[in-house]
């Protein structure tokens, strides 16, 4: 297994390694909203030349993941309350429509791959207590849903979910504050559904359990969120009321 990742690796583009790259940087909080890097620098964490590195760049600054500033430099974008309701109200949109879809034209070899997945997301729950194991749930959660968008075989569509997705997953990840048992519970359920759904080719069964799936999880980042905005206006409380004294 490990010589078959090996051999896909190198069939990569250096501008695909890249791209792969700039996002395990990411994942692995190497790389944190708010951060700046350069070109320069991520060509010499990567191991690879300048006109990879800005190609990654210019499609992840495309994808809404990273952002560009003259002399600032590459910045990893910060998480706002208004730009995650505006992207999971795009991912119902894009899953809902999709659901049709996919029960139709869903294949034996993608509901295998489906499987496989599930598995995957039940060995890598989400959480920063393991970095690790949550990188690789991010990954098998990105392959699982994105496959399912996969199985319409409509290509327009593919491309737009495809550049909502990345991002979506990860600020799903960098929220995250600790390993909720009982959550994590609830999305391996949440996935053992759909994929029931679709092995029964069951749109309207499907679709329901899509838009669950997304508003529990928006649901729960916009409340982490807004926890976090709290912290933060009351340590900058603290630190001004401290500077007065």
């Amino acid at each position: 297994m490990r010589q078959i990742a090996k051999q896909a690796k190198k069939k990569l583009s250096a501008a695909d390694q890249a791209y792969s790259g700039i996002i395990d940087l990411v994942l692995h909080h190497e790389l944190r909203p708010g951060e700046r890097t350069s070109v320069n620098l991520l060509a010499a964490r990567l191991k690879l030349g300048r006109t990879p590195v800005k190609e990654a760049i210019t499609r992840l600054q495309t994808e809404g993941l990273l952002s560009v500033a003259g002399r600032s430099g590459t910045m990893v974008n910060r998480i706002d309350h208004t730009q995650t309701e505006h992207l999971f109200a795009l991912r119902k949109v894009l899953e809902d429509f999709a659901a049709d879809g996919a029960v139709k034209n869903i294949t034996a070899e993608q509901l295998g791959r489906l499987r496989e997945l599930l598995r995957d997301l039940r060995e890598h729950p989400v959480g920063q207590n393991n970095i690790q194991s949550a990188a690789g749930f991010v990954r098998a959660n990105v392959a699982f849903h994105a496959l399912i968008v996969a199985a319409t075989g409509n290509p327009f569509l593919i491309r737009l979910y495809s550049q909502l997705q990345m991002q979506l997953q990860i600020v799903t990840y960098l929220v995250n504050h600790g390993f909720d048992p009982k959550a994590a519970a609830r999305r391996q359920r949440e996935h053992e559904g759909i994929f029931k759904a679709l092995l029964a080719r069951d749109s309207k069964v499907l679709k329901s359990i899509l838009r669950s799936h997304a508003q529990a999880t928006e649901v729960a980042i916009l409340a982490t969120l807004k926890a976090s905005n709290v912290r933060g206006v009351s340590n900058a409380t603290r630190k001004r009321r401290s500077r007065a004294a």
